[in-house]
Order: C-alpha cells, then structure tokens, then sequence
C-alpha cells in the first residue's frame, strides 16, 4: 500500500481525472493557455503523478490498477481539442493546417507522446498502438496517429535540425517542451524496443552550449534562456525562475550532470522566489531537488508549501494544495516528488507487441 500521503494524492488526481469526459472540475480553467495555468501542462504534470504513484514500490495491486486507468482516461482528456484549440486557431489564421503534430506544436505532441511513454512504462494498456487516435478540429479537418506515428514523427523533426529542437510554439523551441519530447523518445525506445532517444543527444549540446547562461552565479541571472529560434539559430536573452525549473527538473532524469550543474546558477534565486509566492516555480523546484537527490533542500521545500499553499485533505477528495493556483498541476509535481520523482520511470519497460 501506497505510504503516508500518497493515497490520499491518488484519489485527488483521479477524483479530477475520473469525472465523465465533459466535465472539468477541479481544473483551473481560469487562463486554459496561459504557460503558468495551460491545460497542457495540468494534464502532462497529472500523469506523470500517476505514473509515479502507480509505480511506486510500495503500491498495492489496486492502486497502481486505479492510477493506469486513469492515465488512460487522461490522456483522452489531452486529445480534446479544447487542449490544444488556440494554438489550432492561430495557425488556421495564416493558411496552415491545424495539425499540432505535423504544424510544430511540439510543446503539445512531446508532452502527449511522453503520456503515451509512461502509460507504457506502468504496464498500461495503450489503446493506439493499432488504431490510431484522432485529433479532431472541425468535420472536415482531422489529423490520425498511432502511437508510433507520433514518436516517429517526433524523431523525425529532431533529426531535420542540426541543433536537434522542434518547434514548440511558433518557430521557437524551449528547453521545459524539449525535455518531454527527448522524455517520449527515450519512454517509446523503452516500450517499443525502438532508437529514436539517441537523436536527443543534439538538443542536449544545445541546450549545455547555447541555452546555458554564464558569467557569475546571481540571483535574477537564472540558468537557461527562455527560448531557442529555430531560424536564426539563437537563444534568447530573456530567462525566468519558472522556465529554468521546470526545465531542468524535467531533465535531471535524462542528464542528471548537465541538470546539476545548470542548478548551480537556479539555486541562488530560491529565496526570491519563495518570497515573491510563485507556487509552480517553487513547485519545480522542490521536484529538482528530489530528482538531484537533494534531500536537505527538497525538505526546506515542501516544508514552504505547508506553509504557504494550504494543503487540504478529506477521506472523500484526497489531498490538494488548494491555496495554489492551478491547483492540479502544484499538487501534481509536490505528489511526483513525494513518491520519489521521476528517473525510475526512465527504466526499460517489457517490449509491447
């Protein structure tokens, strides 16, 4: 049985999840396509919740049966096409087909294509790996993929850039929506006995050459860029607290050095950021520690969120951080690292047929 906390986080994420196909309660729908509230990223992070409570190794039987079903019920919620609309809508706009996996929408199609990955990784059962699953906009625009097709089609656009990033909005990529796609490549190659995670190794250059800031270590300096232009093949001078640690949790399971040392640079910012409240930021940043093996920083961490996000608990609704905006997606990542984070999910898995 799962320990402590951690039930009580799975009938939270599966009370949100488990709810009939239509309905979103519970979700912060307040700013859907905001980068600090999107659905995208409030389903991603439940997931990979999921994920790590279903393979936790103290999980019952049926718990880990409870959080596999509803991972695949998330993951039909991540192909609505509420999820990825706006992006669908501005792309229509200037006379492309509002296709997120072959449009580059990349921050969608990775983090849907890592869902698919770690739905394989728990032993769930994947229902598109025949028949493919449709991404409908309109009656006459629709877009199929299996799972493979997805994964392949990810690879694909790796490898066509020398500097190994795929658009993730616009003709921009950035380092937290190049993590899920290098994440769904390497998960795929594991369930599916494909090679695809070896292209991601290009990205990773780039991001350690190219996205890394230098010069000294300074509070408000950050880590990383905010974003990588495909076209002129230049990052951006801008970063922020949130990009640096949501990226770099994202990647300490897929180059625990290069994370490491990228830290060293998000650290110093810690205190500015708890002081100004920034719940995701914190949030990731309590995940970073966890995935780092951190302990003594992961424990200052969540020791903040008991103290400033109210977290609220019943027998009925589990266990939230309701004092946080976009609720879901804070819960979900203090969850993630409460279990035990994420790298074990990075294992090889039994190859599918």
């Amino acid at each position: 049985m799962l320990p402590e906390r951690l039930p009580a986080y799975l009938r939270y994420l599966t009370g949100l999840v488990l709810q009939p196909a239509n309905r979103w309660d519970g979700f912060d729908m307040r700013a859907p396509n905001a980068r600090a509230s999107s659905l995208r990223g409030q389903i991603t992070f439940i997931g990979c919740a999921l994920a790590a409570l279903a393979s936790h190794p103290t999980a019952s039987p049926d718990e880990s049966a409870l959080a596999r079903g509803a991972l695949s019920d998330l993951i039909d919620r991540m192909i609505q096409r509420r999820v990825w609309a706006t992006w669908a809508t501005e792309v229509e706009q200037i006379s492309r087909k509002p296709d997120p996996v072959d449009a580059g929408y990349g921050a969608y199609s990775g983090s849907l294509s890592m869902l698919f990955g770690l739905q394989a990784a728990i032993g769930g059962q994947v229902h598109y790996v025949n028949d493919p699953f449709v991404l409908r906009w309109s009656t006459d625009v629709r877009a199929y993929y299996t799972v493979d097709e997805l994964a392949e089609a990810l690879w694909r656009q790796v490898r066509a850039s020398p500097d190994g990033a795929i658009a993730c909005e616009g003709e921009m990529a950035s380092a937290s929506a190049m993590a899920a796609v290098l994440w769904a490549l390497r998960l795929h190659d594991h369930a599916y006995g494909s090679d695809y995670g070896a292209a991601g190794a290009a990205w990773q250059t780039t991001l350690a050459e190219r996205m890394a800031k230098r010069g000294l270590r300074l509070p408000g300096r950050g880590a990383l860029a905010n974003t990588y232009n495909l076209r002129t093949r230049r990052a951006s001078f801008a970063g922020d607290s949130l990009e640096d640690a949501w990226a770099l949790a994202m990647t300490a399971a897929l180059d625990r050095d290069l994370a490491a040392k990228l830290a060293k640079r998000h650290w110093p910012a810690l205190p500015k950021i708890c002081e100004r409240g920034d719940p995701l930021a914190v949030a990731f940043s309590y995940l970073l520690a966890v995935e780092l093996g951190d302990t003594g920083r992961a424990a200052q961490l969540l020791a903040h969120a008991e103290q400033r996000l109210g977290p609220t608990e019943d027998p009925k609704a589990g266990r939230r951080y309701a004092g946080a905006p976009a609720t879901p997606w804070v819960t979900a990542l203090y969850a993630i690292g409460e279990a035990g984070g994420m790298a074990r999910l990075l294992t090889p898995a039994p190859q599918h047929a």
